[in-house]
């Protein structure tokens, strides 16, 4: 009997220190976040709209939560003249942000947002979504990425004068991986057009910065021989 008792109250410990770390895993649900830190996720903004006939200045602030998809879920004011509160808050909830990552998942995030309002002249200032990133890639790291290649048409003009060589390109690749802008750095003029055409049409595999697609830049050689 005492060796079932034992084991019973073994078990229940068990038990019990599992749904501890359950609770503790979840607790990562939510993280805290400095406005400054926070706003360098911004990717939308709202202005808000001055009210008619209010001659007010000052800042609102507000405490916000931005749910893992990056959209603000809550709001409640922090401080700030309440005829301002009302506009500040219909535009911060429409704002949105990149999701915060922790341990490779998205997570809440409670911080504040702050927008100023001047009467004279009337405007009202709000944080800035800050510009996206646009890597230097190397051409060997870019050339893994390539999902699907067209190769250039040789210029019947470039044949019959015996023109041959490499083409370098510099490359910018948008989010989804389409080429979205390509010139010539280095090659006979005569190659150029054909290796641009090309390249134009290349897909790439998104390169991603903190498990967000960014656009990126590098260069492209393309080899033209008879």
């Amino acid at each position: 009997m005492k060796a079932k008792h034992f084991l019973m109250i073994a078990i229940l410990l068990l038990t019990s220190a599992a749904g501890a770390q359950q609770v503790d895993r979840s607790g990562l649900y939510r993280v805290q976040s400095s406005e400054q830190a926070a706003m360098t996720y911004l990717t939308y903004v709202v202005d808000p709209q001055y009210p008619a006939d209010i001659k007010i200045s000052g800042k609102v602030v507000l405490r916000i939560v931005i749910d893992k998809e990056g959209h603000v879920s809550e709001t409640s004011l922090v401080s700030g003249d309440p005829l301002l509160a009302g506009a500040t808050v219909d535009a911060v909830k429409q704002w949105k942000f990149h999701p915060y990552i922790v341990d490779k998942a998205p997570v809440e995030v409670e911080t504040t947002a702050t927008v100023e309002f001047n009467a004279d002249p009337r405007h009202v200032i709000t944080p800035k979504p800050p510009p996206e990133p646009r890597l230097r890639i190397s051409m060997g790291v870019a050339d893994g990425l390539v999902l699907r290649r067209v190769e250039p048409a040789y210029p019947e003009e470039a044949k019959n004068n015996g023109v041959q060589g490499d083409v370098i390109l510099a490359v910018t690749v948008d989010k989804q991986g389409n080429v979205i802008q390509a010139k010539v750095v280095s090659g006979h003029p005569l190659l150029g057009e054909a290796a641009m055409n090309a390249v134009k049409q290349w897909k790439y595999k998104p390169y991603l910065l903190n498990d967000e697609p960014v656009e990126f830049q590098s260069t492209v050689r393309i080899q033209f021989r008879f």
